[in-house]
């Protein structure tokens, strides 16, 4: 899987300390996934007592995701 992350979603996980491999581990196994606005997509995972949320759109490419933000709630 092939992620890149803009420029927002790049300062926002270093400032929130959410590393890139639980980005990964949230769009490749999610507990729940749904529409976002526009034409990205939501994933949500439970770590522990977090839940890590990414909206994310699919990249031109197989596997490759184009990260917009990731957040815990």
């Amino acid at each position: 899987m092939k992620l890149r992350f803009t420029y927002h979603a790049q300062s926002q996980a270093l400032a929130r300390h959410i590393d890139e491999s639980r980005v990964a581990e949230t769009i490749r196994r999610p507990d729940f996934t749904g529409p976002a606005r526009g034409s990205a997509a939501i994933y949500r995972k439970k770590f522990g007592n977090d839940i890590l949320e990414v909206i994310c759109k699919k990249g031109r490419q197989k596997n490759e995701y184009l990260v917009l933000t990731a957040y815990y709630r």
